[in-house]
């Protein structure tokens, strides 16, 4: 059987439920809101030596007579189509070769089975039927040459 803390247990009592809201938490250093944070954290993607620094896209003013947001969402957009465009160009540049690549390999593959199995297919048919074809054949004309003889 576990035993809960009594900081990780929730009273089900209202009054006790009200005072441990108004109580501040002194382990608790993460900000409010309302404070200024003094110190500016940069995310960052790939290796902690050689980090990259994501900043925010810097929006160009707007012409005027169109709205700001207009302009960002337009930015937002070509860069998303530009992005896929990219990805697009990367997955048919993949695919293609793959079929260069792997396609033929999979090909002769299943042409070598299929040439086996033709060929054992091919054999058992001929002994089933040509096979006693040809003994009769060659059966009479046997017959036929001890009558003449």
């Amino acid at each position: 059987m576990t035993q809960t803390k009594p900081e990780f247990e929730i009273s089900l009592d209202d009054e006790e439920v009200a005072a441990s809201l108004d109580e501040p938490d002194e382990g608790d250093d993460l900000p409010v809101l309302t404070d200024v944070v003094d110190e500016r954290i940069e995310p960052y993607i790939g290796e902690s030596s050689n980090p990259i620094i994501l900043e925010p896209i810097n929006e160009a003013p707007a012409p005027e007579g169109e709205p700001a947001s207009r302009l960002a969402v337009g930015q937002a957009t070509d860069h998303l189509a530009e992005r896929l465009v990219a990805l697009d160009t990367a997955i048919s540049r993949h695919i293609e070769e793959w079929v260069n690549n792997e396609l033929p390999q999979l090909v002769s593959r299943e042409l070598d089975d299929l040439a086996e199995r033709l060929r054992e297919a091919a054999g058992a048919h001929l002994r089933a039927t040509l096979l006693p074809l040809l003994s009769a054949e060659i059966a009479d004309k046997l017959d036929d040459d001890s009558q003449i003889g």
